[in-house]
């Protein structure tokens, strides 16, 4: 007898549920939301009932992915890698997931795609690499560090510019060091010249 009323709710499908908290006027809309939005429930829910809507697109060509990526909902990510979300979808300015990454600074979700076969070196329509735009943002250093130590990434693509990733850190961060101690020529012993160049010329001018 005092059953009734949850076999009652049991009978009610789970997307009435979810749905009763998401504002949608179609299932892609609803989809790519709730990936933006980190709402992992709905996501997982229509990727079941609907999984030829994995790759689903706004109307710049954002995929769930890459609003999951530039929003920094790691475990929405994951599950949307493994549920086989293509990782070189492209927006239209040919963006793929990972330079929503490196655009907003979320290492731990670059991190996933680099690890799933992202393409460190994809271009956008202006030829910029993940490590372009990184190195251009104040809250790049780790995707720089990440991106650099990734032995598919190539340093020395020049973008349509004309100019490699640490041109760009050089002239707009103050962490383009790491390009540096990355090159393998820059040694120990060129460290220690350094520290001792700029020691020498502190003294100079304060002398």
């Amino acid at each position: 007898m005092g059953t009734g009323s949850n076999s009652s709710t049991q009978k009610i499908p789970p997307m009435y549920f979810i749905f009763k908290k998401v504002k949608w006027d179609n299932i892609e809309r609803a989809l790519l939301e709730a990936a933006g939005k980190g709402r992992l429930e709905v996501v997982k829910e229509i990727i079941s009932r609907n999984p030829n809507l994995i790759n689903a697109t706004d109307a710049d060509q954002y995929t769930p992915l890459h609003r999951a990526c530039y929003s920094n909902k790691v475990d929405i990510v994951k599950y949307l890698v493994e549920h086989g979300a293509d990782l070189s979808a492209l927006t239209e300015l040919k963006w793929q997931p990972l330079h929503c990454c490196s655009h907003w600074g979320h290492a731990d979700c670059a991190a996933v795609l680099l690890e799933n076969g992202a393409d460190p070196n994809a271009l956008t329509e202006g030829g910029q690499t993940p490590l372009h735009i990184a190195a251009t943002k104040p809250g790049g250093y780790k995707i720089v560090q990440l991106l650099l130590m990734h032995e598919g990434t190539d340093p020395n693509i020049q973008n349509g510019n004309g100019e490699i990733a640490y041109d760009l850190a050089k002239r707009s961060s103050q962490y383009y060091n790491i390009f540096e101690m990355a090159d393998p020529s820059f040694s120990i012993e060129n460290i220690n010249k350094l520290e001792g160049d700029i020691k020498s010329n502190t003294k100079n001018i304060k002398g």
